[in-house]
């Protein structure tokens, strides 16, 4: 009985096919990566997220201005240590449900969902400027979202490399919250029954 087995040339093109995947993987990486991409994390390199790692937005308005524009700087700390022989050191993702994010220099990029991300100049870093331009609107909420990739630099996912994610909010100066009316409202009644009970002693 003949002896079947897969043709070379199909193995060929299986290894080539394989290949490809990771080089374009890799690629893709140290370029920087959308959000909608990423929003599930680094899985690339790590399974899940770990508190070795932080990610957070500096210069953020305490209550944001309509139109205004902001200068924001997303520091990545913790994770491998950074040495002479690292080539890729970091990287990170931003998205805001409002507004508008921006590139400030080579470092970063924005992407065609919106988001912001680093470049390959911006992968041999761990700190990235950006600016956030707000809507027209300031009665709403912005919520940021962003997560970030702290790596050992020898293009190699393994248990070194570190991730996590941030989400933060951020008021409007006009902004009001429902429950606050309710609570406005509900004070209002309670006045309103407290003047009527004084009026009604005044009038026994």
């Amino acid at each position: 009985m003949p002896h079947s087995s897969i043709p070379k040339t199909w193995i060929l093109f299986l290894l080539v096919a394989v290949s490809v995947f990771f080089v374009t993987l890799a690629e893709s990486r140290s370029s920087g990566v959308a959000y909608d991409d990423a929003k599930n994390g680094c899985i690339c390199h790590s399974s899940s997220a770990t508190s070795d790692v932080t990610i957070s937005i500096s210069d953020l308005p305490r209550k944001f201005e309509a139109s205004e524009i902001y200068d924001l700087n997303i520091t990545l700390t913790g994770g491998p240590e950074i040495t002479s022989d690292s080539q890729n050191h970091g990287g990170f993702t931003l998205t805001s449900s409002i507004g508008t994010l921006s590139s400030k220099d080579e470092y970063t990029q924005l992407m065609e969902d919106g988001s912001i991300t680093h470049t390959s100049a911006g992968n041999n870093q761990r700190t990235w400027k950006v600016q956030w331009t707000a809507p027209s609107d300031d009665s709403q909420s912005v919520e940021f979202k962003v997560g970030g990739n702290s790596v050992n630099g020898d293009d190699e996912p393994n248990e070194q490399d570190k991730w996590n994610s941030a989400e933060i909010t951020v008021k409007g100066v006009n902004y009001t919250d429902g429950s606050s009316l309710s609570s406005v409202s509900f004070s209002m009644v309670i006045c309103i029954l407290i003047i009527g009970a004084i009026s009604r002693r005044h009038h026994a």
